[in-house]
Formats: structure tokens, C-alpha cells, sequence
């Protein structure tokens, strides 16, 4: 019996791409550096907004010391609070599952390495905020995804310890972190996984969010055959 869920944000349940993109390259360009390609943006995006803005200026060329570091990603998160969800879309079928999966109670939590006002602008924004007991961001914790404690973090604001809970999400880093926890976890193969998405290590993979009811159904269910 699955009664909690936990959920990535970006690549899970938003394509954020679009305003992430034009944020750091209205970055780069201020600063004078290179901008990076749309096409290439979703490489970035996974690790937490730190390690993707030190990304983007290695890429440019600009080995930045810690000082610089800190002001293009006050400068960053400046422009994406401007404009925090002007192009971002909710993936098909996400507020239908959601709706449904509220209707029946299951406390469902938002475990992101995006920084956490960040995570909550952009929900809020989208009135997505609503279906969710928690959100946790990942400049908040001692401990972000990959490493489990992150989840569990995610799952006492919850006040969901204890409960029998899914991770799901479309990286790497989700699978590690949900793994880590302890949890059963399903890969959505839409998102940003870096690399092959049915290579990840997740008990189940679905190619769309409305998969996502049977797939819990099948976890329920012992000796289930599973969709990966």
C-alpha cells in the first residue's frame, strides 16, 4: 500500500527549460560571456542552481572564482524571479493525475535540488503549490539529491515518515536519492535524465505522466510485472 509520494520538479512535473534558460543567458550576456544554446540547456539543469551557473561559465570559458561565482547567481536568480514561469509548462496530464491523486488523500511533496524559494515562486505561479504537503529545495538542506536524506527531509515536513512512499522523478540524481532512502522509485522518461532514461535504475519507467496511477498500482501490487 503506497500512501506518501514524493516528486522532482523539473523534468518530472514542469518543463522549466524555457525561463531557466532565458535567465542564465540574460546572465551570461550581461556579463559579456557566451550564451548557451536552447537545445542545450536542459544539460545543466539537475544539480542545484550553484553548480549549474559554475557549469554555464566553465562552458563559457570563465574558470570564475568564488566571488564572481556568487554575483552571477545572485545576477541569475534575480532575472528568474522576474520572470519565473512565463514559458514553463506543466507537462500533459499532470494536473488530472494530481487533482485525482488528491482527491484520494495521498500527502504528495516536492524533493528538488532547485533553490527552494525559487521551487515555491515557480509553483505558486503555476497554482501548483496547492496539491503539495511540502516542498524542499535543495539550497536548504545539508544533505540534497542525490543523497537520501534529502527525501526524508521532504517526507518529515510531510509528516509522512514512516509511510510507505515512492520517489519519482526523471534523473539520475532522483533514482540515486530515492534509492538511497530506502524508497521504490519510478523514472519518467520525458524529462532530463542525462543519458539513456530506460538505463536509469528505477523499478518502473513511464513515457507519460497519466501512466503514473498504473504504475503506482503495480508497486502496490506483489509480483507485479513491472513497465520499465
Amino acid at each position: 500500500m503506497i500512501d506518501a509520494l514524493i516528486f522532482d520538479l523539473d523534468g518530472t512535473l514542469i518543463d522549466s527549460v524555457p525561463d531557466v534558460g532565458a535567465a542564465m543567458n540574460r546572465m551570461l550576456a550581461g556579463a559579456g560571456y557566451a550564451q548557451i544554446p536552447d537545445e542545450n540547456v536542459s544539460d545543466y539543469v539537475g544539480w542545484g542552481a550553484h553548480a549549474m551557473i559554475k557549469k554555464a561559465l566553465a562552458t563559457a570559458g570563465i574558470l570564475s572564482p568564488d566571488g564572481e561565482l556568487k554575483q552571477r547567481l545572485e545576477e541569475y536568480l534575480a532575472f528568474y524571479r522576474a520572470a519565473p514561469a512565463e514559458r514553463t509548462i506543466i507537462y500533459p496530464g499532470v494536473l488530472d493525475v494530481l487533482n485525482n491523486l488528491a482527491a484520494t488523500g495521498i500527502p504528495m511533496g516536492v524533493c528538488t535540488n532547485k533553490p527552494h524559494a525559487m521551487s515555491k515562486l515557480v509553483l505558486d505561479t503555476l497554482d501548483m503549490s496547492r496539491y503539495f504537503a511540502a516542498v524542499l529545495g535543495g539550497d536548504i538542506v545539508p544533505h540534497r539529491k542525490p543523497d537520501g536524506r534529502h527525501v526524508h527531509d521532504t517526507l518529515h515536513l510531510m509528516n509522512a515518515e514512516g509511510r510507505s512512499a515512492v520517489m519519482i522523478g526523471d534523473s539520475e540524481t532522483d533514482m540515486t536519492a530515492g534509492r538511497d532512502a530506502g524508497l521504490p522509485v519510478i523514472a519518467v522518461t520525458y524529462g532530463y535524465a542525462h543519458g539513456d532514461p530506460y538505463q536509469l535504475d528505477a523499478d518502473i519507467c513511464i513515457d507519460r505522466f497519466t501512466d503514473l496511477p498504473e504504475a503506482l498500482r503495480r508497486l502496490s501490487t506483489p509480483d507485479s510485472i513491472p513497465l520499465a
